[in-house]
């Protein structure tokens, strides 16, 4: 099937669209149809396979692509690389792939993590263990320096590039294991996956009519924590979650966290693909309560959301798409797997082929259809509709200025027609006393609102920061019964745990409040300086409140990704030194939860300073959004005004150099020139803005 058919339709009919309005535009009208061209050509689809590991994402998406055995299936834990499939990209290559390499400030990031964490764990909590990413990451440098040896110091930073992706040659890059030393002696699989930073694997398929990346994460909830730091930086760049899940375990307390987490990642799909039902007995009945089980618990832990759920084998499509087998042998499969019998309990078409059947049962042309939807209506259809509103503001402005142009250019003809040069002189004089008043009071409020809009923002932030730490302090309260109660009165220091995810989700929940709050109040101090400048604007050129607005901004919501395995802090008390050898020992309770709350802080402040990052990054957009369409009502009356400028010096000078007939007929046939230019920059506004608003406007308007 085609995938992001729609979509392609719509980038090509919106291409051509401002393609035409570039054309007939002029000036900075030119240069904003040009940016929204570049967007519009730059746009790409991302869709990221997440799931816990052995959930079969890479056996799964090899079957979306139609490659068998292209991405290794049976991945060794120590595998941090994420693949990204560059499928029809502009300026990639046809085929091959790019491997880049890890430098130091990356193995640094991942083994140092925050140096808080590691003087508050060793000065506070004698018995709080070493962050096990970091002794993992390091043992993974150490494997990668043993095994590239003298290579290794010339690698980091580096990238291999290949014009062909030969058989073998991606698990060289991928697929890794500890090792032992006579295996780093053995051949070159995983030869260079420990120093491997991201594969990025450049593909034709004409299947898929957008241009699309695929990602393949590591995975997630495994010991080895890098793969959690990896997918969640993947999952950031992503608009489209294909998440698997296993049939054996369809929905873990990880799984419902993971999905929890992207279901908060604003106007982002979720698919959820149940795999592995070929391992199941009695598959049809149980596939119809793993589905039920999965939709309640799901709409349980997320109300609010809604989610798409399939269900198939990846083991079945690859079977359906391998040329080696015959029909007979797709046959035998079939009726070992009893393939027919799921087909007739779910309806399934009545295809004629068995391999096709086997296909339809796979449920892989229902994962297609799903992604293309996906695609089609979800983030594709958030994307054009964002450039149709940008464009849609630079059409009003363009229309408002080109109908003024007009009509002075009307009135200029008129008045040199009939003599009156003098009172077309006055007029253009009165008038552009009004636009140079009406330019300085849309600057001076610009200004303002520009100054507002900064402090407004920064109020907000450190708004954030606040609630976050209130968050964590009110946390640490909580846990003081917990450490009590460690506390048995003999002496002894017991260990315990402190689950951060109740922590984790009150962070979340109140960076995703703030961020609603900070955005009413930032989109209504930008609406009503618009107001503003459009009322002073409409004094002297009427219309303009009309053709500019603050719709569809982007940013209407914030989307961040964070590790999705519940972080826990192993603590021990710490006891009151001053205790004699005939009573017991007690604790020092402030001195304890000191430590708990410099570490607990510590720990979650890689995950605070992104929620703030990705706050602010966000917002700036919006208001940045918001500052352009202000400063398209300053450049309308800004041109104008510089139009009527040039035109009237262009007048004056003819006219002080020969003030004949001849002369004013001269000028006359310029001003009936430029009116048939104009007029054809109308006719394409006329029917572009018509295109934009859709089939259906021409009967909404009757």
């Amino acid at each position: 099937m085609a995938i992001g058919f729609d979509q392609n339709q719509r980038i090509t009919e919106l291409s051509e669209t401002l393609t035409a309005l570039h054309d007939a535009a002029s000036g900075e009208f030119k240069a904003a149809f040009s940016g929204q061209l570049e967007r519009l050509n730059g746009w790409t689809a991302r869709i990221a396979a997440i799931g816990q590991v052995k959930a079969g994402k890479s056996s799964t998406l090899n079957a979306l692509i139609g490659e068998l055995n292209f991405l290794p299936a049976d991945v060794n834990p120590w595998t941090t690389v994420v693949t990204n499939m560059r499928i029809n990209i502009p300026g990639d290559p046809k085929s091959g792939a790019r491997f880049d390499f890890f430098d130091e400030a990356s193995w640094d990031r991942i083994i140092n993590g925050d140096r808080r964490v590691r003087k508050a764990a060793k000065t506070y909590l004698p018995g709080f263990d070493p962050e096990l990413l970091r002794s993992q990451t390091e043992e993974m440098r150490a494997y990668a320096e043993k095994r590239l040896g003298p290579s290794y110091v010339k690698l980091l930073g580096k990238h291999h590039k290949y014009d062909l992706l030969s058989d073998g040659l991606l698990e060289s890059y991928v697929c890794a294991g500890a090792g032992t030393d006579q295996e780093i002696q053995k051949g070159t699989l995983g030869r260079y996956s420990s120093i491997t930073r991201a594969a990025n694997i450049y593909l034709d398929i004409p299947e898929y009519r957008v241009p699309t990346v695929i990602t393949d994460t590591p995975g997630v909830n495994d010991p080895f924590l890098v793969r959690d730091e990896f997918t969640c930086q993947a999952l950031d760049r992503s608009d489209i979650f294909l998440v698997m899940l296993s049939a054996h375990q369809a929905l873990t307390e990880v799984d419902v966290a993971l999905i929890r987490m992207l279901s908060m990642q604003g106007d982002k799909d979720v698919i959820i693909y149940i795999n592995r039902i070929d391992e199941l007995e009695d598959r049809a009945a149980r596939i119809e309560r793993i589905v039920a089980d999965v939709s309640e618990r799901l709409k349980a832990a997320v109300p609010d959301a809604s989610f798409t759920i399939l269900y198939g084998s990846a083991h079945w499509a690859e079977t359906a798409m391998d040329e080696s087998l015959s029909d007979a042998d797709i046959r035998e499969f079939m009726t070992e797997e009893r393939v027919e019998e799921l087909n007739e309990a779910h309806n399934l078409d009545a295809f004629k082929s068995p391999r096709a059947r086997l296909y339809a049962a796979s449920g892989l042309p229902m994962a297609k259809k799903a992604l293309s939807a996906a695609i089609d209506s979800g983030s594709g259809a958030r994307f054009i509709d964002s450039i149709v509103a940008e464009a849609q503001v630079q059409i009003g402005a363009m229309k408002t200025l080109s109908q003024r142009q007009r009509n002075d250019l009307q009135d200029r003809i008129e008045m040199y027609a009939s003599g009156r040069i003098a009172e077309c002189k006055e007029t253009i004089e009165d008038e552009l006393a009004l636009l140079a008043q009406t330019h300085t009071v849309i600057n001076t409020t610009n200004e303002i609102v520009n100054t507002e809009l900064d402090r407004a923002m920064n109020d907000h932030w450190v708004a954030l920061q606040r609630e976050m730490d209130q968050h964590i302090a009110n946390f640490i309260r909580a846990q003081k019964k917990t450490v009590i109660a460690m506390w048995d009165g003999s002496g002894n220091v017991e260990e315990t745990q402190i689950d951060l995810l109740p922590l984790r989700i009150a962070l979340e929940s109140a960076f995703h409040r703030r961020y609603e709050t900070a955005r009413r109040a930032l989109d209504d101090t930008m609406q009503v300086a618009l107001n503003n400048a459009s009322k002073a604007a409409n004094r002297s050129m009427r219309g303009v409140e009309t053709q500019v607005s603050m719709n569809a901004l982007p940013g209407n919501s914030v989307a961040v990704t964070f590790a999705t395995s519940s972080k826990s802090l192993r603590i021990d008390l710490i006891a009151q030194k001053s205790w004699k050898f005939w009573r017991e020992k007690d604790v020092d309770l402030e001195k304890t939860m000191d430590g708990l709350r410099r570490v607990t802080a510590a720990e979650v402040f890689p995950a605070t300073s992104k929620m703030v990052e990705a706050f602010m990054a966000t917002m700036s957009e919006r208001v940045l959004a918001g500052k352009g369409r202000l400063d398209t009502i300053a450049h309308i009356v800004e041109q104008s005004l510089n139009d009527r400028i040039k035109r009237l010096r262009e007048d004056y000078k003819m006219l002080a150099k020969d003030d004949t007939p001849e002369a004013r007929e001269a000028i006359l046939n310029r001003l009936r020139n430029d009116i048939e230019i104009i007029d054809d920059r109308l006719r394409v506004i006329a029917t572009r803005e018509s295109a934009l608003a859709g089939p259906d406007a021409d009967a909404v308007a009757a």
